[in-house]
């Protein structure tokens, strides 16, 4: 009886430690796509605003997660000049984009987070791009963060 009720517990801890490890996990991939964003040097006459990540069900509703990372940026260059730099420059293993904060709504979808999208300097939007990037899930831990589920 000893020796069930021990297999029981275990049971218990490994679900829990699944379902804590994905969650951790899967931030981690988040925040790593916007440290590796933040980390590309500015061109000259550029600064960087804010900085954003998520793991989550961002813009679908369907299964799966996604991670995104996102640096908003304000410049005196141009959105081509911007793009072939970011691209020039972009970290291995990300894919990332340059969008004008103006046409952020249109570019990354209507059910993309508000938050997500740097919408507070949507009012004031001169000489501001986001820099943002998605991410790829890690598997297995992805399968147990229960975000992807809801």
């Amino acid at each position: 009886m000893k020796f069930i009720r021990i297999f029981f517990v275990l049971i218990i801890f490994a679900v829990v430690g699944a379902i804590v490890s994905g969650f951790i996990v899967d931030n981690m991939i988040a925040s790593n796509i916007e440290a590796a964003l933040n980390d590309i040097p500015v061109p000259q006459g550029t600064t960087i605003e804010a900085s954003i990540s998520k793991a989550g069900k961002i813009t679908t509703t369907d299964g799966g997660l996604q991670f995104y990372g996102a640096i908003l940026l304000q410049s005196t260059q141009g959105l081509g000049a911007l793009r072939s730099y970011y691209k020039s420059r972009q970290p291995e293993g990300i894919d990332l984009d340059v969008i004008n904060l103006k046409d952020s709504k249109l570019m990354l979808g209507e059910n993309m987070p508000d938050d997500l999208r740097f919408s507070y300097r949507e009012s004031n939007p001169s000489n501001c791009y986001i820099v943002y990037a998605w991410g790829e899930p890690q598997l297995p831990f992805t399968m147990f963060d229960i975000r992807s589920y809801t």
